[in-house]
């Protein structure tokens, strides 16, 4: 069954991924719509299985309200599917680890995504230009001299942790450090040491964290 798959949505996962992002594009928003590829990849999702699906659809869902795939069953209850996931684990390429890490690194952001230094920052760039291209733009807050990844990195190294081991809670939407000591510790740690500045979304995006890597 997974090679017949694979054979219908390509050789390798990069061709995969592109082929179920346009059969979904393919689809009216908000709209419910059936899909036997969706179907049987749905076997392959690495977190749970959803099963006895009645429809797909793309609609907007909390917390951020982006166009998100969901299943919903035939009792009506409604799952937001990964997709992506399905296909790395389809293409053998899914790392729990690396999810962990990716999961944990969300939460830290989160935590942060309303500090006292962040609000601060946000009214201060608004009606402001771009410090990367000095564009007049809506601007998003960017950490400046020193990045995000290595703010969290040193703060994990103090408190001898590590991002795959962090404990979340999954019953908040978006999921947050399990720990509020941890959180509080963490908001700090991270309004203490903050370069904050404005950028547009293409110099945001350009910057990234300015070539450092996560170290644990």
């Amino acid at each position: 069954m997974a090679d017949e798959l694979k054979g219908q949505l390509g050789c390798c996962m990069t061709r995969a991924l592109k082929c179920v992002r346009q059969h979904i594009a393919s689809k009216k928003r908000d709209l419910p719509f059936q899909s036997d590829i969706l179907t049987r990849l749905l076997d392959h999702n690495p977190c749970k299985k959803v099963k006895d699906v009645l429809y797909f659809s793309t609609k907007r869902m909390p917390p951020y309200y982006r166009y998100c795939l969901t299943a919903t069953r035939r009792n009506q209850t409604v799952e937001m599917v990964s997709w992506q996931k399905c296909v790395r684990k389809l293409y053998g390429k899914y790392d729990k680890e690396a999810n962990a890490r990716k999961r944990a690194i969300h939460a830290f952001r989160e935590e942060i995504s309303c500090s006292p230094k962040m609000c601060a920052a946000r009214e201060a760039v608004a009606g402001q230009r771009c410090k990367g291209c000095d564009k007049k733009a809506k601007l998003a807050v960017d950490h400046d001299e020193i990045p995000f990844a290595q703010i969290l990195d040193e703060f994990l190294e103090q408190e001898q942790r590590k991002l795959s081991e962090t404990i979340l809670d999954y019953t908040s939407k978006p999921h947050l450090l399990k720990s509020r000591a941890l959180a509080s510790k963490w908001v700090k740690w991270h309004d203490e040491r903050a370069v904050l500045i404005g950028l547009c979304r293409t110099c945001n995006s350009s910057k990234g964290s300015g070539g450092y890597r996560h170290k644990v």
